[in-house]
């Protein structure tokens, strides 16, 4: 009796002990916690990290993030003022403010993001239709992201959600009109490079021509002051022979006549054959009238 006793005490301190540890439950930091009796919502835990009491089997416990959460949304094909199509992929930040609200509407993340890229788009193409193409490459981009964020936060409200950011990650075109595109401009380019090409050509033949003339010009002046020159030089030394001549006409001859002789009798084999008179022996003579031996 006694030991039957014993295993009785002892069945209801372990159902005690499992009772109490399936009361308690733990609220992180980053969390908030719902606690839902037979999946009604009965209390809500906010900011209040920690231990926490609850009914075991009656009462369960949904966790809330209430971190700021990034969602990436699908790339999206869109439509500009100026018949433009563009594709957009954008991400949006948020936080979940109001717990209760969101467990009731959106249930859990998956679901509220799902809205909220619907949301999205929706905004997206409201906004993106009003602009041209080339104002969402510029500053005014900014001012974009600001009307689509106040549009999505609107919509966000009945969620308990918080809109944090909305940015483009990248703004392309479509594959089609992509390839046109950089056909376009290679063919621009190499217009272009054409076009480039012969001005290049164009002027070199102009340099050419321009460097030829100068050429020619200065050739030219060279010769004429060469011939000058050369006109004065042969002036001057006429002139000096002129004067040498005047003052010693026989030593003038002389020379003259040695310069006929060098001139007449050049090489190494010159034989003259002949009589050793007339105007290149005169200066050989050993007695006036009389011929050298």
């Amino acid at each position: 009796m006694k030991r039957n006793s014993t295993l009785v005490a002892a069945i209801i301190a372990g159902v005690v002990i499992l009772a109490g540890l399936l009361s308690i439950f733990q609220v992180p930091q980053w969390q908030d916690a719902i606690v839902l009796q037979f999946g009604k919502p009965v209390r809500v835990i906010v900011n209040q990290p920690g231990l926490h009491w609850r009914i075991p089997f009656v009462e369960n416990v949904h966790y809330v993030d209430k971190r700021v959460l990034n969602f990436d949304a699908p790339a999206q094909e869109l439509l500009t003022l100026d018949q433009k199509r563009i594709v957009i992929s954008a991400y949006v930040r948020y936080q979940i403010e109001d717990p209760l609200r969101f467990y009731q509407v959106g249930r859990t993340e998956g679901r509220a993001e799902g809205q909220i890229g619907s949301v999205l788009v929706s905004a997206l193409r409201a906004v993106i239709g009003n602009v041209s193409m080339t104002n969402i490459l510029t500053p005014q981009r900014a001012e974009l992201m600001k009307d689509i964020t106040s549009l999505l936060t609107e919509s966000a409200k009945p969620y308990g959600i918080r809109i944090v950011d909305v940015r483009f990650k990248r703004v392309d075109l479509p594959s089609a009109n992509s390839d046109a595109v950089y056909n376009r401009m290679r063919t621009q380019r190499a217009q272009e490079a054409r076009k480039i090409r012969a001005e290049g050509e164009r002027e070199a033949r102009e340099l050419r021509a321009e460097a030829d003339k100068q050429k020619v010009v200065t050739l030219a002046e060279a010769r004429r002051q060469g011939e000058i020159l050369r006109g004065e030089g042969d002036g001057e030394a006429t002139r000096i022979y002129n004067d040498a001549f005047g003052k010693d006409p026989k030593f003038f001859d002389f020379y003259r006549s040695l310069q006929a002789m060098e001139t007449g009798l050049g090489g190494n084999n010159t034989t003259f054959v002949g009589s050793p008179t007339g105007d290149f022996f005169r200066y050989f003579e050993t007695e006036p009238g009389k011929p050298a031996q």
